[in-house]
């Protein structure tokens, strides 16, 4: 199934990425896994058109798409919807997931079965959901969103299995933005919206038992508590409403826990502390029902966070406790597991250095390089660096912290206002490790990736569509240039095209920069030792726009891919061995790999797919079909048995690929 990774895969290492957010908007996380997955640190999440179910520590839990427990393998991915997903929650068994996305879909799909097959796939609204919600039998499903024109349409209930609906529920004039249903019966249901109210239902069927005005501005979120004793209630008046869980009745109301807009609650697993998160950089702990605040975290202070810190970067979205300890997320995605502490003198707290940070990207995934210690190096879509750090303990675990600066004006700390094309580490005369990106600002930036911050930046003139780097040159080429830098990010020259170059490489003895360009051609340059090229051969071949090239390790052989074929040449005579054979491919190619041995190499496109090939058994081919949802936009040898790639998706992969090329190519 297409919903995930096939389990035959050889996967050993996956890094989610980070939720999706929005300013000035709750984000929805769940921390409750059901009884299936009792006593697993499990978070649930939405990250673009995928669902995350996230391992928060690294316990090696054995799970369907992970039979062996991998501890590197951080989370399941399902990849099902089309549209940007909203809201994913766990049915009470936990053998089902409930997820909704922004085009009114409702998807029921099995997470015990290694195949994720899909129960309900139905059109519940004509417009986003926001929020979904189980019943305590985990018959029901209630959905919160925009309903159109119809006032009757915001909320809807439905059974779980055949989408019958279970009533007409009304009551919203504007969209509803969370939901949640009482666990025991008689089942209760309370959404909130942009309307400024709290509509309470009963049944079944559902329908309207009054509205709850006591808000003064949207209501953010609602949430029972496991027991249904009690309803919570948080807006953007700054307010926390307690309800009583059976009869909808307000029975207190907190002004002062909060100066800004609460985006989000949560309840503890005992029902007796109720966690808030908002606008004005903190989180609150507040015991139930007396409203004592227990602890304060203020968010704007942390000392583990991974960006520089601002008061937009600081803003807490979303919350949930999981395993007893409070989870939340900013407005920069970062998800931060806190410390929990309630007996300290001091109740408003910095987060501690306990405190655990989990960092990435929330967006496809552009470039990736990898240093001589085999750190790795990723760029996105909106500007972000990140840096994974090997783990000590494990070779396949990565930890990523993000480099800051730059544009550190955007929320994210981002180090370009746009798309980074490529991301390349050098070192300088000095031995100076630098990590050169160049992005749709137009410019190429200098970090420190041991400090981890941009240094300077130098304009390039034009809009970047790769790179190609050597041990002493970097070559950045645009729509109608080639830009030549020195190992210390200075710019030697500039060379007009007449071309639009896809894509590079440089030979490992730094002669020869090939470009593959718009025109089906290759263009072969010679490098001279100031740096200056000249080009001395177009070889010609493809049928399609060049959107790869790759030299082998020891630079006599050249790899090439279009929109379909894979190509490999005799750099000495610029003679092709493979025309016509490798043309399995659907899509765009976007990256190509050798093997540290050159006897393998990897290709991959925007069909999702890998292919392996080697040249003494051309006939021959591995083939890992979809492997990133959006495509696969770089991958990388780490060494001859293991690959490493990046997608559309966010994802980071690790295969264990030296099995499946004994196997095949002997």
């Amino acid at each position: 199934s297409n919903s995930s990774i096939p389990t035959s895969h050889p996967l050993i290492t996956l890094i989610p990425p980070l939720p999706t957010t929005s300013r000035g908007e709750p984000l929805v996380i769940d921390g409750n896994p059901g009884t299936f997955n009792k006593n697993r640190p499990v978070l649930i999440y939405p990250a673009g058109k995928l669902v995350v179910i996230r391992e928060l520590e690294a316990v090696g839990h054995a799970t369907p798409d992970n039979p062996e427990g991998n501890r590197a393998i951080k989370a399941f991915v399902y990849r099902g919807h089309t549209a940007p997903v909203t809201s994913a929650k766990f049915s009470p068994s936990g053998r089902y997931v409930a997820s909704v996305d922004m085009k009114g879909k409702l998807r029921v799909w099995s997470y015990d079965h290694e195949d994720h097959l899909c129960k309900l796939d139905m059109q519940i609204l004509p417009g986003m959901i926001r929020d979904v919600a189980w019943d305590g039998d985990g018959k029901r499903i209630c959905v919160a969103g925009e309903g159109g024109s119809s006032a009757h349409m915001h909320t809807k209930c439905v059974q779980w299995d055949t989408g019958v609906q279970s009533g007409v529920m009304g009551g919203h004039t504007k969209r509803a933005l969370s939901i949640a249903m009482r666990q025991k019966r008689p089942y209760r249901i309370m959404s909130g919206g942009e309307d400024q109210r709290c509509v309470f239902y009963v049944g079944p069927p559902f329908k309207s038992d009054g509205t709850r005005t006591e808000h003064s501005n949207t209501v953010n979120c609602v949430r029972y508590s496991h027991n249904s004793e009690y309803i919570a209630s948080v807006g953007s008046d700054k307010k926390i409403v307690l309800y009583d869980g059976k009869t909808g009745e307000i029975k207190e109301v907190y002004q002062d826990k909060h100066s800004g807009s609460i985006y989000s609650c949560a309840w503890s697993e005992n029902d007796s502390m109720l966690l808030t998160c908002s606008a004005d950089k903190t989180v609150h702990l507040m015991s139930i029902p007396d409203g004592a605040t227990l602890q304060v975290w203020d968010m704007s202070q942390s000392v583990a966070s991974s960006v520089s810190a601002s008061s937009k970067q600081s803003m807490m979205v979303a919350c949930t406790f999981c395993l007893g300890k409070p989870v939340v997320v900013g407005v920069n995605g970062l998800i931060s597991i806190l410390d929990m502490n309630c007996n300290c003198d001091d109740k408003k707290n910095e987060v501690s250095a306990t405190t655990i940070v989990l960092s990435g990207h929330q967006v496809s995934i552009t470039a990736m390089t990898i240093d001589g210690n085999k750190n790795v190096y990723t760029s996105d879509i909106d500007g972000v660096i990140c840096k994974w750090m090997q783990s000590e303990d494990d070779c396949n675990d990565w930890t990523p912290v993000r480099v800051t600066g730059g544009a550190a004006h955007i929320i994210s700390g981002a180090v370009h206002g746009g798309i980074i094309k490529s991301i390349d580490f050098m070192n300088s005369n000095g031995g100076q490790p630098m990590l050169l990106s160049a992005g749709w600002d137009d410019v190429l930036r200098v970090s420190d990736p041991l400090l981890g911050e941009a240094q300077f930046e130098v304009a390039i003139g034009a809009q970047p569509s790769g790179s190609a780097c050597g041990e002493k040159f970097l070559f950045v080429f645009t729509v109608c240039t080639i830009v030549t830098f020195a190992d210390d990010g200075q710019m030697l020259s500039t060379m007009e095209i007449s071309y639009g170059a896809l894509s590079g490489c440089v030979s490992s003895d730094e002669s020869i920069l090939c470009i593959g360009g718009d025109d089906k051609n290759i263009h072969v340059y010679s490098i001279s030792n100031d740096g200056s090229i000249s080009e001395t051969n177009v070889v010609s071949g493809h049928a399609k726009p060049v959107s790869a090239v790759s030299f082998s390790p020891n630079g006599s052989l050249l790899a090439s891919g279009d929109a379909k074929d894979v190509y490999v040449w005799n750099v000495a005579d610029w003679s092709c061995n493979t025309k016509g054979r490798w043309c399995f491919h659907t899509n765009t190619i976007t990256s190509l790999a050798w093997s540290p041995d050159g006897n393998v190499l990897a290709s991959a496109g925007h069909d999702e797919n890998i292919f392996l090939w080697c040249l003494a058994k051309k006939m021959r081919r591995i083939h890992y079909s979809f492997c990133h949802r959006g495509g696969v936009t770089v991958i990388a040898f780490l060494d001859n048995d293991s690959l490493l790639s990046v997608g559309g998706d966010g994802c980071l992969c690790k295969w264990n690929v030296g099995g499946d090329i004994s196997k095949k190519f002997g």
